[in-house]
């Protein structure tokens, strides 16, 4: 392969030293940007100990005062809330159990004909509920 007469050694270098220019220029945004974002969880990290620290002190404060002899209503009653227990997540409970209860029914499952169903099972009005036993002419005899 012959190299085209028309282009210049020094025109080639240069047409490439841009193209590496062009595309450094995203290296270099992409570092700028997960530096500010490392900058930024060091930040939330440092937050969270402060506020982890200003925690404890009003818990300790708190106490202090229960300890002198103020009482909750008084404390309440001027305004100072009580410490939130660091690491205790809020008293709603989960109404949902462990592992699903009762499969969930499907619009118009009823009259549909799984794998795993029969098709006299098809005709069961509600899911769970077995349907009455079918007879027909031939078992009659």
């Amino acid at each position: 392969m012959s190299v085209s007469p028309a282009v210049d050694k020094d025109t080639a270098l240069a047409r490439a030293r841009a193209a590496i220019e062009n595309r450094t220029k995203y290296i270099e945004s992409l570092f700028d940007a997960a530096q500010a974002s490392a900058d930024a969880r060091e930040k939330v990290a440092d937050a969270n100990r402060a506020a982890e620290r200003a925690n404890a002190d009003h818990a300790a404060a708190y106490k202090e005062a229960l300890d002198a002899g103020w009482t909750v209503a008084e404390l309440t009653g001027s305004g100072l809330t009580a410490p939130t227990p660091v690491g205790k997540k809020s008293s709603k409970t989960s109404k949902r159990t462990t592992g699903r209860g009762a499969p969930r029914r499907r619009v118009g499952a009823e009259n549909t004909t799984g794998l795993d169903r029969r098709p006299d099972d098809a005709s069961s009005t509600t899911p769970g509920t077995p349907s009455e036993p079918q007879t027909s002419a031939a078992d009659a005899h």
